[in-house]
């Protein structure tokens, strides 16, 4: 389609430039998360930028007003752990394929001020089941480890057995 095209586009204007955000490929009617800036201030607010239209904005008192009726479902979260914040976007559509950017605004205390981190992502939707990109993503590695090593042992062993029954060789002869 042609949103998919001009996604590509701008892909490949990002990464020639060198600043090529994360980029999600998610199936037909799934979640995505978009990362925002650090909660890192009592009151805040945060706005979600969808191509350069601003589609949402929350307040850290979970007041959500919607800018666009054509947005998808969202949610947003906050982790308590280290305060990151994230929007999700739920049920997407093909529509959803977008660069979304993510801007946050300290309110209190006072001065009002912008924060300077901006995060960027980038979301494919695919009308097909989206791959695995890694087909080795969950195996223990600790299986390889060792079978790597057991081949190395085995090839040293080999190796000084040849060598010690080569240098035997010559001395007999």
């Amino acid at each position: 389609s042609l949103v998919y095209w001009k996604m590509l586009l701008l892909v490949c204007l990002l990464y020639t430039a060198g600043n090529l955000p994360p980029v999600h490929h998610v199936a037909l009617n799934s979640s995505v998360t978009v990362p925002c800036p650090v909660l890192s201030a009592p009151e805040m607010v945060f706005r979600l930028y969808k191509g350069s239209e601003e589609i949402f904005f929350i307040s850290v008192n979970n007041t959500i007003i919607s800018k666009n009726d054509n947005s998808p479902r969202m949610d947003f979260t906050v982790n308590v752990a280290d305060n990151g914040t994230s929007f999700i976007l739920d049920g997407v559509t093909i529509n959803t394929t977008a660069l979304y950017t993510c801007e946050a605004e300290r309110i209190f205390p006072p001065p009002f001020q912008q924060v300077e981190h901006k995060p960027q992502t980038i979301v494919f939707v695919e009308e097909r089941r989206v791959k695995q990109h890694s087909v080795c993503q969950d195996v223990n590695h600790l299986v390889f480890w060792v079978v790597l090593g057991a081949m190395a042992i085995y090839g040293l062993l080999t190796t000084c057995i040849v060598f010690i029954l080569r240098v035997n060789n010559y001395i007999y002869i």
